[in-house]
């Protein structure tokens, strides 16, 4: 309606060989209410058919699964002051027969549906980013979401969906020499569809960092130190990531 105003809606019809695909559609808005602030609001329903591996991966494939249907809305609030810039984005996702692949318990996982399942939370992101001068630049992100999914039969969080989860990113750049460090905290982990704490991923954080240095424009040398702080964290039941490591690398573009 107006350059501060905008909508936008579709309507979609999937066509699969002995499915019933239904009538998907999509319903958007963005208005950009002042130079700092602006807000969009989409909501949508999505169809999934299952993959070929969901199907007939060995062993493991599930040829009885059912398509996944699912309604979701969500909304995103922009926030801008002088080089910082904030997104907050809360969002609600309702699923029927969500496809998981789940461990069996002999040896292998395998995809099941989930009759219904609730999600919703928040994802929120800040940046910052300037430019000094033609020699130094620094970029700063951090983003942290809280995630509520639950099988609505058991009122239980599903497996391997932390309830909070935190990243941040600082890289600060001088002329060829660029130098960055990575966070990441994760939350408390369900491995088991009854939240038993025994057999749960408890929280961790991990850390790297870098140094690089881009020469004639297209030769890059880098060095990296991963897990800085030696963490002794997994992020799948029963299979411990490294501690501390360190990888050497060499880039050329042409």
């Amino acid at each position: 309606p107006t350059h501060n105003l905008r909508f936008e809606a579709g309507i979609k019809q999937d066509f699969v060989e002995k499915i019933d695909a239904p009538i998907l559609y999509s319903l958007s808005g963005k208005w950009k209410a002042a130079e700092w602030y602006s807000v969009d609001v989409n909501f949508s329903k999505n169809f999934r058919f299952p993959s070929f591996n969901d199907l007939y991966w060995t062993p493991g494939g599930n040829k009885e699964l059912r398509p996944e249907t699912s309604v979701q809305t969500d909304m995103n609030h922009e926030f801008k002051a002088g080089d910082f810039r904030l997104i907050l984005s809360p969002y609600y996702i309702r699923i029927t027969d969500m496809i998981r692949w789940l461990d069996t318990g002999s040896g292998y996982w395998s995809p099941f549906n989930t009759h219904k399942v609730e999600s919703y939370g928040l994802e929120s992101q800040l940046r910052y980013q300037k430019n000094f001068n033609e020699n130094h630049s620094i970029k700063f992100t951090a983003g942290y979401s809280y995630t509520k999914s639950v099988n609505l039969e058991t009122q239980k969080q599903l497996t391997y969906v932390p309830l909070h989860k935190f990243s941040s990113n600082l890289d600060y750049q001088y002329r060829f020499l660029r130098f960055y460090a990575q966070g990441m905290f994760n939350g408390l982990t369900y491995t088991t569809t009854d939240e038993s704490r025994k057999y749960a991923i408890y929280p961790y954080f991990v850390m790297n960092t870098g140094l690089s240095a881009t020469l004639m424009k297209k030769y890059t040398l880098g060095f990296r130190v991963n897990n800085i702080t030696d963490t002794i964290y997994e992020t799948m039941d029963y299979y411990p990531l490294p501690k501390r490591n360190y990888s050497i690398n060499a880039t050329i573009n042409f």
